[in-house]
């Protein structure tokens, strides 16, 4: 488990406008709290804050925080971003003991291409991003591995599948981590053309039939005009 230093100053300000001042400062607002930690007001300087979060690769790490001269170690339990510039505004940091379990998120890292997509053409589905795990401070994994190479088209790992040294999974153990899906079936460019050739080629039909009955419709038409009016001509004549 990784473990990051980090300074951190005490601030006495609270609200909006002296938060503001803060960040104008090139800081950032924070606060340490925990079972056994009275809420403490801080700030960190925002460039070193980045360069421990790279460091630290998330926030699973613990931070050694140096505050006063006094060293707190803590996990990040919340980051605030402004909803626009994505930069963070706000900091919560959860203090620890090292003897007692905590609840923390671990990301998940899939190792390996699946057989079901490398040969078979397949897809892979993933749909869980991180796992909520137990287990003390020292014990806490940078992430999890799992290795989905052997995987065919319809396989699938679930929770239960996984097991980790020193740490209990909290997830529910039927949710579905990865999933090989079958590949989609996608016609062909030439197999496009020839159906939109069909479904013309039946339109025209269509239409010169149409046409062919609207023809001897009026050629009909003109012949039983034709037959009226020598019937006129006829009764005329007996007149």
């Amino acid at each position: 488990m990784k473990e990051v230093v980090l300074a951190v100053t005490s601030r006495e300000g609270v609200g909006k406008g002296f938060a503001r001042r803060v960040r104008m400062n090139g800081n950032i607002p924070a606060i340490i709290y925990g079972p056994q930690t009275k809420p403490i007001s801080v700030q960190v300087n925002h460039r070193q804050f980045q360069s421990a979060w790279k460091t630290a690769g998330g926030s699973s790490a613990i931070y050694n925080l140096d505050l006063d001269g006094k060293t707190k170690k803590v996990l990040i339990r919340e980051l605030q971003r402004d909803p626009v510039t994505s930069e963070i505004v706000h900091v919560d940091f959860h203090a620890i003991s090292m003897t007692k379990p905590i609840h923390l998120s671990v990301p998940i890292r899939l190792i390996g291409v699946p057989v079901g997509v490398k040969t078979d053409g397949g897809i892979m589905q993933t749909t869980m991003r991180e796992f909520e795990i137990s287990c003390l401070p020292a014990d806490i994994p940078e992430h999890i591995d799992i290795d989905v190479e052997s995987l065919h088209i319809g396989e699938s790992i679930h929770v239960k599948d996984i097991k980790i040294e020193k740490a209990k999974i909290l997830d529910e153990e039927q949710r579905t981590i990865v999933v090989i899906s079958a590949p989609t079936v996608m016609k062909s460019t030439e197999e496009e053309a020839a159906e939109a050739a069909e479904e013309e080629a039946a339109a025209e039909g269509t239409e010169a039939a149409e046409g062919a009955e609207g023809a001897e419709g009026a050629e009909g038409a003109k012949k039983e005009e034709g037959t009226d009016d020598k019937d006129k001509d006829k009764d005329k004549g007996k007149k």
